[in-house]
This record gives C-alpha cells, structure tokens and sequence, in this order.
C-alpha cells in the first residue's frame, strides 16, 4: 500500500507502507523505520493521521 507523507522539509514522499517495520511519534511528528537498513523517515504527519491512511483504528 502506497502513502502520500509531507517529510520535514516540506517535500512530498510516497512510501511504500508495506515495508514499514515501526512508526513512532517524533515531535510534531512521526519517525518511520523501514525494512531496508538505515532507511528511516521523519514526516510532519501524527500517529493518528498515518494510521487513518492505512486503516488502523486507535484504540
């Protein structure tokens, strides 16, 4: 499954959500950790928001 995410600069990235091994809040917003070694993310977007792209309900 493909996202759209803002990174902290600004620019848009689209991640591949299927190699996404953890995602943790990071100050305003979120740090992602791929399967691939050392590719991780930062991206303006919340937990909450991530989890709504891909259909995980809080709670």
């Amino acid at each position: 499954m493909w996202i759209k995410l803002t990174d902290v600069n600004g620019d848009h990235i689209t991640l591949n959500f299927n190699h996404v091994v953890s995602f943790n809040p990071y100050g305003t917003g979120t740090h992602i950790v791929t399967t691939t070694a050392g590719l991780t993310f930062f991206v303006k977007e919340t937990i909450d928001e991530i989890q709504s792209k891909v259909g995980i309900s809080a709670g």
